[in-house]
């Protein structure tokens, strides 16, 4: 018998299981009904870019009266324990376009500005440009 289908074979299952796939909540099979079983391999939790595309957090930020753009300001992302995961600056029109490395989990977006104040509770969804809407508050003078 030739070795290469037993080593295709345990490849395969070595990769299935260093991914964890095959111990995750459900395992690697799905009940389907009351009988039926459907094996699920779930690859998609294992990548951040799947298809190629990165994630993005872009939006923009405006005035209170949703009109008017608030440029050249600092756009922080950070994360759940306050760790700052990316940062950019708003363009001339108020325009923002921030990298995201982890999908899927809940974040805060906040304006670092000393003129403005402001921020957000978002959720990255991966391989998408994830938009969204920042109000910025004039401070007050000290």
């Amino acid at each position: 018998m030739s070795r290469k289908p037993l080593f295709f074979i345990w490849s395969v299952l070595l990769c299935l299981t260093a991914s964890g796939c095959l111990y995750r909540g459900e395992g690697i099979f799905k009940k389907i009904g009351n009988s039926d079983y459907k094996a699920s391999v779930h690859f998609m939790n294992i990548f951040v870019a799947a298809d190629g595309r990165p994630t993005y957090v872009c939006g923009a930020v405006s005035r209170e009266d949703g009109i008017t753009p608030v440029k050249n300001t600092h756009i922080v992302l950070k994360a759940k324990d306050k760790a700052v995961v990316s940062q950019g600056h708003t363009d001339h029109i108020g325009i923002f376009k921030l990298s995201a490395l982890m999908a899927e989990d809940s974040y805060l977006l906040e304006i670092d500005s000393p003129d403005y104040f402001g921020s957000k509770s978002i959720v990255v969804k991966p391989n998408k440009n994830n938009w969204h809407e920042l109000v910025a508050h004039k401070k007050d003078p000290p």
